[in-house]
């Protein structure tokens, strides 16, 4: 649709004798933005039907303001222009009839300056009113509602999907490095050992993975992987733990660095206070 305003002066000296309020100029603004966009004219009222036979006209018909409601066609659409009079503004509504979508347009009174002489003596701020015109009133009904709909629809639908239909492939997601599937995809997941008393071996979150075997364990102790004999744990009693189970320890694990070796002394643990009275000569 054009863009630039022509015909003010001759639009306006038209009707100047019918001008009775700031109203009325701003109706004729607003009829002269729809002329110049490509609306016809085709008479008075507010009737929803038209039969292709009405006269199209760029001029505003006798009698338009006396409740301001006038009929236009673009593109062989019928649109109704209503302008409801307010303390000190108007109201311009356009009702697009095949679908009927409505525009709404508040216009300040205050906006003009005068009621003779130029477009930019009459209305100073012209050129923001007649951009106002256009997107708020023109625009929102001009293009389809049933165009939005499914221009909106393309736009939601993911990027992923199949243009034929078929069941849509979500994105990969990355897998962190101890195997276990983040939502968030923030690898690698620390602190999640302390928080799996399963160790990865039935956490229905965790994704198997060959390469590194799962951990885990919480803050309980986790015997060795392999014993040096069956049942036997280094530094705890024969049979007072389960096979395989994860417990409170009953004192610090072997050292198993300095003491590969099964059986091989330990030294004490300078971490444990001594008894009481230890050093006491009376005692």
């Amino acid at each position: 649709m054009a863009t630039s305003l022509f015909g003010w002066d001759l639009l306006y000296s038209s009707v100047e004798s019918d001008v009775k309020n700031n109203q009325d100029i701003l109706v004729c603004l607003a009829h002269l933005v729809l002329v110049s966009n490509g609306f016809k004219c085709i008479g008075l009222g507010e009737s929803k039907n038209i039969d292709g036979t009405e006269s199209k006209s760029e001029a505003l018909p006798k009698g338009w303001n006396e409740n301001y409601a006038i009929r236009y066609v673009y593109q062989g659409r019928l649109y109704n222009f209503k302008a409801t009079s307010l303390d000190d503004g108007v109201m311009l509504n356009l009702i697009r009839a095949d679908e009927r979508t409505v525009s709404l347009l508040q216009l300040n009174t205050r906006s003009v300056a005068q009621r003779t002489g130029t477009l930019d003596e009459m209305i100073p701020d012209n050129k923001n009113i007649v951009d106002l015109i256009k997107k708020q009133l023109i625009d929102k009904v001009v293009v389809s509602k049933k165009s939005r709909e499914v221009s909106s629809q393309t736009d939601q639908e993911p990027a992923w999907n199949h243009p034929r239909g078929s069941i849509p492939v979500p994105p990969m997601r990355p897998i962190n490095p101890r195997g276990s599937f983040d939502p968030l995809g923030v690898p690698p997941n620390y602190g999640r050992s302390d928080l799996d008393p399963f160790g990865g071996g039935v956490d229905p979150l965790r994704i198997p993975n060959p390469l590194m075997p799962p951990g885990g364990g919480g803050m309980l102790y986790q015997p060795p992987r392999l014993p040096p004999y069956p049942g036997v744990i280094p530094g705890v009693a024969p049979g007072s733990v389960p096979p395989g189970a994860r417990f409170d320890p009953f004192r610090p694990p072997p050292d198993v660095d300095r003491f590969p070796v099964p059986g091989a002394p330990r030294r004490p643990d300078s971490d444990e206070f001594p008894p009481p009275g230890y050093d006491d000569m009376f005692m």
